[in-house]
């Protein structure tokens, strides 16, 4: 077993109830309220632009010139690909006047979950090492793409929820995740096992950070 996976099953039952979470599930079965889905893509807008913050961040604690470009992709890829599906999607939703994303004079405020997701994101990359840094970031691109996958294999016609697994489970985001696991293995070869303890801590703390956010956009508030 490869270090990255070491690290998913450490973690399995918390990776198992993201997979199977009722919003996901919901989605699957187009039955999730869209005001759900339109209050989880503005609180992970927000997240998405912490993210990209949390990247730059992480650039500072290696030499290494290659890490330094492929955390410049994520944050381009970022910037550039996912913020903007989701900036399309809300867009498009706003177009019903019955849609909730189509509020007037609608004030954002970031919940607790999202609030104390990115706080964790951002102190582990001033205070903690690269190898630390790139486990905490791990969960979140992984398991979207196995959600994206799983649901890609069941025929969704809501447009806005098919453009959304379409996205998480694309060519590229295949290639985001696997490059993420192969630097984990490299990581874990370097290091000793005090390291490795704390790289599955984060990791493990990552994966329940994800949880509470489906949590948060599943009941509205968190």
């Amino acid at each position: 077993m490869t270090f990255a996976h070491t690290l998913k099953q450490h973690s399995i039952d918390t990776w198992q109830k993201i997979l199977s979470h009722r919003f996901v599930m919901e989605l699957s079965s187009e039955i999730l309220p869209l005001d759900k889905f339109v209050f989880y893509l503005r609180q992970d807008h927000y997240f998405l632009e912490e993210f990209s913050k949390f990247l730059h961040s992480a650039k500072q604690k290696t030499d290494d010139n290659k890490l330094k470009e492929w955390l410049d992709s994520l944050y381009l890829n970022t910037v550039n690909f996912e913020m903007e599906i989701q900036k399309q999607l809300l867009n498009s939703l706003g177009k019903s006047s019955s849609s909730p994303s189509n509020t007037a004079n609608y004030e954002f405020f970031p919940c607790r979950t999202t609030l104390n997701y990115t706080s964790y994101l951002m102190n582990t990359s001033s205070n903690g090492t690269f190898s630390e840094i790139v486990s905490v970031m791990a969960p979140c691109p992984w398991t979207y793409l196995e959600i994206a996958q799983k649901l890609s294999k069941i025929p969704i016609r809501n447009e806005a929820y098919r453009k959304w697994v379409r996205f998480y489970s694309s060519t590229e985001s295949h290639r985001q995740v696997t490059e993420i696991k192969g630097i984990l293995d490299r990581l874990g070869e370097k290091i000793d096992e005090e390291y490795k303890a704390k790289m599955k801590n984060h990791f493990a703390n990552a994966c329940g950070y994800e949880y509470l956010f489906w949590e948060m956009a599943y009941n509205l508030s968190g």
